[in-house]
């Protein structure tokens, strides 16, 4: 009987564990929530969680089209350890991809990271673009680097830092209208279907 006890006891604490750490990580989601509404994307509120879509004309006048999907990274995104119940300026902020259609049908896909500039309410945010290990970014222009600036609205406004991708080398030059200087970009609220039109033009 009492090792029939002891058993019930450990299971009780396993339990009580569990219940509290389910607790904690519930706790800490609300709490971010609550704090940087911005990152989550919340029908009938414009975030800058979400999906933004339009036209970017370079230096030289090349047309490519841009997608950019973005939002709060989970407060456990890259961790081993216990999750934490607050966002802190040294965590990754935001993660998503970017899609880029240089010419019509042949979309590049990159992971995109970043974190807010200045306040944290998402006003001002870098983002830093990396082709996904699975796939072999095309060669073509394609972005590393942007600087953004949202307005609490359904547009964001961005200066992208573009590089000429031949092979495994990214190039850029002074000289190139295209990658001498940052773009600047205005996307809007879109859908992915709308950038796939886009890329069909």
């Amino acid at each position: 009987m009492k090792r029939k006890g002891g058993c019930f006891s450990w299971i009780l604490v396993i339990v009580v564990i569990g219940l509290f750490v389910f607790g904690l990580d519930f706790a800490g989601d609300q709490i971010d929530r609550r704090r940087f509404p911005w990152g989550y994307e919340t029908r009938g509120t414009s975030t800058l969680a979400g999906t933004w879509v339009g036209p970017v004309v370079t230096g030289s006048g090349k047309r490519l089209g841009m997608l950019i999907e973005m939002r709060l990274a989970p407060l456990d995104y890259h961790r081993r350890r216990r999750t934490p119940v607050f966002r802190t300026p040294r965590m990754t902020w935001l993660i998503g991809r970017v899609l880029v259609c240089p010419r019509p049908g042949r979309p590049q896909e990159f992971e995109m990271d970043g974190k807010p500039e200045g306040p944290t309410d998402g006003s001002h945010f870098r983002l830093s673009m990396h082709p996904r290990v699975d796939s072999l970014a095309a060669d073509g222009l394609a972005p590393s680097h942007m600087k953004g600036q949202w307005g609490g609205k359904d547009s964001i406004t961005l200066d992208v830092s573009l590089h000429l991708r031949r092979g495994k080398s990214a190039i850029s030059s002074s000289d190139d209208p295209d990658t001498g200087r940052d773009t600047r970009v205005t996307l809007n609220r879109g859908t992915e279907a709308e950038f796939t039109a886009l890329c069909s033009r």
